[in-house]
């Protein structure tokens, strides 16, 4: 399959296109043919090697997963062992930082609790483009500031995806 590879630390422009062997979903996994990822402040920190404590996770020399991306959209290709929360055809979209990286590719096998179902009448792109994001203003807004209906909070500087959607709740 083809995919986007970071073989070492360095600018966007040391990215290249190759060929990587495509994933098998694993325990509690599924395959997602992806239709359309997203570039966000991981990727890029992932892509540099920076902060240099990343590389303690990320890898020290060279990144240990060579794909980058962790947000998607696509199509249920195959199911993994012991996986029930969908089914071949089903139409998905996540964030899947939490359970590595590997977005920038055809294929990727991604754990089932890492997706959610993709509503009818959004498009691939919108999907891939919305979760981290969106988690993010999500935690800050509601589970750390506990704001509640009516109440007001001043957003500096919300031009970026966060701030747009902080804005949005």
């Amino acid at each position: 399959m083809q995919a986007v590879l970071c073989n070492r630390y360095g600018p966007p422009e040391d990215l290249v296109v190759g060929e990587a062997l495509r994933p098998v979903p694993g325990e509690r996994q599924v395959l997602v043919r992806v239709h359309a990822t997203a570039v966000n402040d991981y990727d890029w920190s992932l892509v540099r090697g920076k902060p240099a404590i990343y590389r303690l996770m990320f890898g020290l020399t060279r990144p240990k997963r060579p794909v980058p991306g962790m947000e998607l959209a696509g199509v249920v290709e195959a199911v993994g062992p012991n996986s029930s929360k969908f089914r071949v055809g089903d139409r998905v979209y996540g964030d899947i930082s939490e359970h590595g990286f590997g977005t920038f590719a055809e294929y990727c096998a991604v754990h089932e609790d890492g997706l959610v179902p993709l509503p009818d009448g959004l498009s691939f792109a919108a999907a891939a483009a919305t979760p981290h994001a969106l988690e993010l203003a999500y935690q800050a807004l509601i589970q750390i500031a506990k704001l509640k209906d009516r109440e007001r909070v001043l957003l500096n500087g919300a031009g970026g995806g966060v701030g747009t959607f902080c804005l949005q709740l």
